[in-house]
């Protein structure tokens, strides 16, 4: 590699390295915000499913404040850890009525999920 060219890599690995780690610093939280809109279009999709009811209004307001206080505070996630959120509700959606008990089955599965995400990385 001739001597020129090799700076000239330092040089731009050095500016994209540097933007990267202000992007960041400066925009995680949107950033994070952003990436918790995927799993919960997915989410959104499934409860069109479901008929009109209180049960369906309060898991609406329940992954409503999921995704916008715990979700954000999250120490880690992935697409993985919302599984069984999305196959209980594929699951629960078979006969378009969801009930007090699948309602606290998919709470119990938030909560789950918010554990498993606030936990520290520890690798």
């Amino acid at each position: 590699m001739k001597k020129g060219c090799f700076i000239r890599t330092v040089f731009v690995l050095t500016i994209v390295t540097g933007v990267a780690v202000y992007l960041i610093q400066t925009k995680w939280p949107s950033i994070r915000n952003m990436l918790a809109g995927v799993p919960r279009k997915g989410i959104e999709k499934t409860l069109v499913k479901f008929k009109e009811s209180p049960e369906k209004d309060s898991l609406k307001v329940m992954l409503d404040n999921f995704f916008s206080e715990d979700f954000v505070h999250m120490n880690q996630f992935s697409n993985k850890m919302f599984d069984p959120l999305v196959t209980s509700l594929a699951n629960f959606s078979s006969d378009s009525i969801l009930d007090k008990n699948e309602l606290n089955q998919l709470k119990e599965i938030l909560e789950k999920i918010k554990d498993e995400g606030s936990k520290k990385d520890r690798d």
